[in-house]
């Protein structure tokens, strides 16, 4: 009993997960949607030629409050990088205030109806998906710590 407690541990504090092994070295499942404010859409292929972080994330995720305004710092210091931070509330509303309150400047998505997040097969939130300049899965992650970021910023700059 003993060891399974410790793997059970062990594998929930790591901070990289794959969303699915079989994602990566695949491209990265198109997808089109409005923006949270609901005054554009965008698509996934608008971001082609640029290495893309899809994040998908929650108004009533804590970690969220945090790994949101670092991908918009690891964004806005890094030439050719995109952050889609796709949102997965039931209420557009939600998003839109969380979005204000904690004064996050990304391209944010609503995914009213999951499609999106269930076509990524999105274990918990935060994830994130980083897919190169061709469109490519290179790699995913789920849950956030504060190393996270660290990795991150070393996977996009592999790609870049």
């Amino acid at each position: 009993m003993l060891v399974i407690s410790t793997f059970v541990v062990a594998c929930c504090v790591s901070p990289v997960y794959a969303l699915g092994p079989e994602m990566i070295g695949k491209p990265a499942p198109a997808f089109t949607l409005r923006t949270v404010d609901g005054r554009s859409a965008f698509s996934l292929a608008d971001s082609r030629g640029q290495v893309v972080i899809i994040d998908f994330w929650a108004s009533w995720c804590a970690p969220c409050r945090r790994s949101l305004p670092q991908l918009a710092s690891l964004e806005a210091g890094e030439a050719g990088v995109k952050v889609l931070a796709v949102n997965i509330d039931d209420e557009r509303s939600n998003a839109i205030e969380f979005l204000r309150r904690n004064k996050v400047k990304l391209t944010s998505l609503f995914d009213e109806t999951k499609r999106v997040a269930n076509r990524y097969d999105v274990p918990e939130m935060p994830s994130a998906v980083i897919v190169d300049k061709n469109g490519v899965v290179r790699f995913v992650h789920a849950g956030y710590t504060e190393r996270d970021i660290e990795i991150m910023k070393k996977e996009v700059e592999s790609l870049l």
